[in-house]
Formats: structure tokens, sequence, C-alpha cells
């Protein structure tokens, strides 16, 4: 979740150069994936090797942990502040959050290395020592005060915002940050338990912390992103399945028309199924596909029978239609008429106008003409199929 969060973030690139905030959120999903990363034994070990120090891999984690808590409160200034209020907010988080980060390489290197040791039993084998319980300490409480801060600040922004959808993914983030407060309070009882001489906790305290920890970093990362998918990715999902949904409903209108007037297509598809379905560029496509019928109309236009109009306005008004349904359905009966006709080449003993000639002045966008072309498509797929063997004067 992290890392694609991350990718998703980082493109265009260019939007990182315009907007801080956007930026310190990439870095939270940066270093979130990397905290994880490297603690993974088997990157743990790569680590060991390659340092020749037993277990960097945990200095790698906590300073990745301790950078994204100093990004999260820049996430939020840049989001509820002025933009002064919100850089001088921005220096002092960057600020702390290197000073936490270099004394925690202080402590680190001061500690007696006891041989490899895993991720997770890093703390049970080195909590006893002095070094260690300063070293956990001054991040378990650098952890708890960022998470604090991130859960303060999220509930007091969602008050104010006045986004629904924002607010959620705000208070998704604050409980997240709640969530943490386990962990905290575990690796803390560590420390506690070697100082007074208490039993430590137990194995299943363990496993708890962890849970704290991964549950309440998964519950921010989803909270982060809830107002992206709620407000962008979920619309262009829907716009995406519209279109399709519009293009298919087109096919057999624009495929009769480019039978008739192959010229009308800009790039033919190579196949039937590349007629119904495009995956790229859906928005292009279906615009083409527009033209591209306002085109085929056109080029039929010289074989537009007057009666045809005539009979089928009179048929359609008996069927209820009224409007602009009607004057689709009647442009519809047209175009079959017309495909007949230039088939064979007849001139009509009365030329005509396209009954949807007449609503043309009501459309105004694109969408307006996909519109109006998706009513006539739905009665052209319609059609009685008698008309097509019928001379385009009857």
């Amino acid at each position: 979740m992290a890392v694609t969060g991350l990718l998703l973030l980082l493109w265009p690139p260019r939007r990182l150069a315009q907007d801080r905030a956007l930026a310190a959120l990439a870095g939270v999903y940066g270093f979130s994936a990397l905290s994880f990363l490297v603690s993974l034994e088997p990157v743990w070990k790569v680590l060991d090797e390659t340092t020749g120090r037993p277990s960097t891999g945990i200095l790698a984690a906590f300073g990745s942990v301790v950078a994204l808590l100093a990004l999260q409160p820049v996430v939020l200034a840049h989001w509820t502040l002025p933009g002064e209020r919100a850089r001088r907010r921005t220096v002092f988080c960057l600020a702390a959050g290197a000073v936490v980060i270099a004394a925690l390489g202080v402590l680190f290197f001061q500690l007696t290395p006891t041989g490899r040791s895993t991720p997770q039993g890093f703390t049970i084998n080195y909590v006893h020592t002095g070094t260690y319980q300063a070293y956990l300490t001054l991040y378990i409480v650098a952890y708890t005060l960022g998470e604090t801060v991130l859960a303060v600040g999220c509930w007091r922004a969602a008050r104010h915002t006045g986004e629904v959808w924002i607010a959620r993914g705000l208070r998704i983030v604050g409980v997240g940050a709640v969530v943490t407060f386990g962990y905290s309070a575990v690796r803390l009882g560590h420390v506690v338990a070697v100082l007074t001489g208490l039993p430590q906790p137990s194995a299943a305290a363990e496993k708890f912390a962890w849970l704290c920890a991964d549950g309440g970093t998964t519950l921010t990362l989803t909270g982060f992103f809830v107002p992206t998918l709620a407000l962008h990715a979920v619309p262009h999902a829907r716009a995406w399945l519209r279109a399709q949904r519009d293009y298919r409903r087109l096919a057999p209108l624009w495929e009769a028309m480019h039978g008739a007037v192959p010229g009308v297509a800009l790039n033919s598809p190579r196949t039937l199924k590349g007629s119904r379905m495009r995956v790229r560029a859906i928005t292009w496509h279906l615009y083409r596909r527009a033209v591209e019928i306002r085109d085929g109309q056109w080029a039929l236009q010289p074989f537009l029978e007057a009666s045809v109009r005539h009979a089928s306005e009179q048929r359609r008004r008996e069927a209820g239609l009224t409007g602009a349904d009607l004057a689709s359905a009647v442009t519809a009966d047209q175009i079959r008429a017309a495909l007949t006709a230039s088939k064979r080449d007849e001139a009509p003993q009365s030329p005509a106008e396209y009954a949807d000639a007449t609503t043309r002045e009501d459309v105004r966008t694109p969408d307006d003409d996909v519109q109006a072309l998706l009513r006539t498509a739905a009665h052209f797929e319609t059609a009685p199929a008698r008309q097509e063997n019928a001379p385009s004067w009857t």
C-alpha cells in the first residue's frame, strides 16, 4: 500500500514541485514503505552484511518512521494554515525530526553488538542495556508525540473542512494514529519492566505491539487516500465506464456509417472488438466516434427522401414519441433509408433535412452531442429490419 501510494503520488513529477503538501505526502508514503522494507528479515540481513554491523536495519527503520512522523504535520500545515505559518511549521517539524534521527544514530552506534538478531527480537535482546533504553525511550517519546500531533491535527482539520470525504479521510488518519499508541505502550512497558524489576511483557504483548503499529499505519495510509479515491479516482473510474458504455452503444450506428462511408474514420479499428471497446484514451475515441457519425450523416445527406421522413414522423408520433426523442427516432429511420439508397445510388425524388437538425441548437458541448447520438443509436438499433430492403422513397 505504501509503495503503491508513493508511485501514484510521484506521477506526474512536476506536480511535486508545485504542491508542497503533495511532496510531503509522497515523503510520508516513501518513508513508510522504506520502514517496512528494512524491517523484513532478508533485507535486515543484507544491511548487516553491507554495513558490517549487526541490526543496522533497526536504525534505518526507526529513522524512516521519525522522518514520516515529521512530514505528516507538514502535510496538515499546508492543508490548513496560511502560507507563512505553514512554512514556519514545516521548518520546525523537519528540524525536530532531523535532531531526533541524529540522536538515534549517536545512541545506536554506542550499542555493543550482541550478534545477529531479528526485527521482532531486537528489543528483547537489547532492552537490558542502558544505552538501548535511552534509544528506545527517545524513539517512543518522539513516536507518541508525532502520532498525538497527527491525531489532534486531523480531528481539528476534519471539523473545519466542508468536504465530507476529506473529513472522513482525516478521521481515519486520526484513528490510525491513536491505534499506534498500543505499540508505544508495549515498548515503554519493556523499559519500565527492566528498570523496576517487573516481569517483561509476554510474547502476546509483542504481537499486540506489532499489530498496533502495522494496523495504525495501514489506517493512516488509507485515510490519506480516501479523499483522493472519493473525489478523483472513483469519479474518473465512473467516467471511464460511462464512456465505454457510450462507445459500445454507438458502435452499431458507427459501423453502419463506416461501412457506407469508410473515409469518415480517422483510424479504423482492425477488428470488430476494437470498434466495441477501447481501453486507452476512451474519451478521445468516443469524441472521434461522435464526429465520424456526424460526418457520415453529412455524407448521406444527398440520399434523404422527404417521404421517408413524413412516414417515419407519423409512425413515431403514433407510438407516443415527442420532442427530442421523436427527432432522434425519425433521424434513425432516415439514416437506415439513406444507407439503403446509397448502396443503390438512388437519388431522392424530394430531398429532405435530417429531423434532428431542428435540435442542433441545443447541442453545445461534445457531451451533448454524444447524448443526442445515443438517442438516435438506440432507435437505429431497434428499427424494423424490413426497412433495409425497402427503396429509400417508400
